[in-house]
């Protein structure tokens, strides 16, 4: 009996990583499944709906935005790095004669003593 029982739970533990039957769908994003970056097992991804009724203009439009903006993000990402190491910019922000390292990083230059005015 007890063999049984191991037996049956080792058949449905090894069930559990049999790969799973899905059905094709038929969608209007089936345009871009073979587009660079749609993998198993999502395939196409656009939880938005951006691109439904759109054509490869548009797709081409919003994948060039995108690659913008994240590179526009590293960016932003690499200068606060780089600014709270202690690194700044040289010289004046203002026509007064405050200059860059006057001002401390982060979030206190937005809401601290020593603020940006």
């Amino acid at each position: 009996r007890m063999k049984l029982i191991v037996a049956a739970l080792l058949a449905a533990s090894a069930s559990a990583f049999a790969p799973a039957q899905v059905g094709k769908t038929s969608t209007s994003l089936n345009a871009f499944e073979d587009e660079l970056g749609a993998q198993p097992p999502l395939g196409f991804f656009d939880p938005l709906g951006m691109l439904t009724d759109a054509d490869q203009e548009r797709f081409d439009r919003l994948r060039y935005v995108e690659l913008k903006h994240g590179r526009i993000c590293q960016l932003a990402f690499l200068g606060q790095i780089v600014t709270r190491g202690g690194v700044h910019l040289s010289g004046s922000i203002d026509q007064a004669g405050h200059s860059f390292d006057s001002y401390p990083n982060g979030i206190a230059a937005l809401f601290g003593d020593n603020a940006i005015p």
